[in-house]
């Protein structure tokens, strides 16, 4: 019989050290099959009146019945280290306790070691430990706090920028196609959240292009590509002319969408995106002059287009 389908109370009945407890269950939930009658059982609780009364107000769990719910049982043997529920109803964990504490002191459990009561968990404690209380058909039911990731905790992971690269940076000419692209970079990170191992991935979905002279590009889709070194002045889709000679800074921004898997389980999308912005890069434009000459600057220094000139 799941332990977590039953009730306990005491009858009041008592026969020497040894009172009755009346355990009710409901008998399709316990079983699956359908009862037109509740059943009763009396169970004989060796002990003290005291010590076992304090027994049945404790409710903890054994072992858990699913990934999201653990296994409540009522009454019982309790140790140190247990879940429990204190007097004023708040998740606690059973522990030795001085014998004038008074906070939880309805429910203290005489042992050899000492009196055990249930000390409440404090709200960080208690997320620490990934729990919550529950309330399902009637009955209180300590499960695994669900993990639920948002677009905000989706921004706290430590996602890299997509670098961006510009063909022979960093110079190019003025009025000349000057092509730039990103190397797409997919992510994946692993955190503990509520005691539970969650897996992320981060995979960019579109890109935009600063390219630092007030144009832009996007949010695209492509991530644009490299021409290779012995192409020069070609267009792409990504690429840019610059009118005006001198230093231009260009960023690429790459969002990116989410998905994340709890203790190995399906992967689920986040609902929003997050953006990463890379670091600006210099663009220097230079300008060209075109002239005719007499001789080389081997034979004249001073002519137009030497060095010195």
């Amino acid at each position: 019989m799941p332990l977590d389908s039953a009730t306990a109370n005491d009858s009041g009945e008592t026969d020497g050290n040894e009172f009755k407890v009346s355990i009710e269950y409901d008998w399709e939930t316990a079983t699956g099959f359908e009862q037109d009658e509740t059943i009763v059982e009396d169970h004989k609780v060796e002990g003290t009146l005291t010590d076992t009364l304090a027994a049945v107000k404790l409710i903890y769990f054994d072992k858990p019945r699913g990934p999201n719910r653990a296994a409540l049982q009522v009454g019982g043997s309790p140790s140190p280290g247990t879940y429990c529920l204190a007097g004023n109803g708040d998740l606690g964990v059973l522990s030795l306790v001085p014998s004038d504490w008074a906070d939880g002191a309805d429910t203290p459990y005489n042992t050899p070691q000492g009196p055990i009561g249930c000390v409440p968990l404090t709200p960080a404690e208690l997320e620490a430990a990934g729990l919550e209380l529950a309330e399902e058909n009637g009955q209180t039911v300590l499960r695994t706090v669900r993990v639920t990731l948002t677009t905000h905790d989706f921004d706290t992971f430590p996602i890299a920028a997509a670098t961006p690269h510009q063909e022979r940076a960093p110079h190019t000419l003025k009025n000349y196609n000057t092509n730039f692209w990103a190397n797409p970079n997919p992510q994946e990170f692993t955190r503990t959240i509520n005691g539970q191992n969650v897996a992320l991935r981060a995979t960019p979905i579109s890109y935009t292009f600063d390219y630092g002279d007030g144009a832009t590009l996007g949010p695209v889709a492509y991530p644009g590509y490299q021409l290779g070194t012995d192409v020069w002045d070609q267009p792409t889709d990504t690429s840019h002319r610059y009118t005006d000679p001198g230093d231009y800074y260009f960023a690429l921004t790459t969002t990116y969408r989410g998905e994340y898997s709890v203790d190995g389980g399906p992967w689920q999308v986040i609902d929003g995106t997050v953006s990463r912005t890379s670091d600006p890069q210099l663009v220097r434009v230079w300008r060209t002059q075109v002239g005719l000459v007499a001789d080389d600057c081997a034979a004249g220094a001073d002519a137009w287009g030497c060095t010195s000139g």
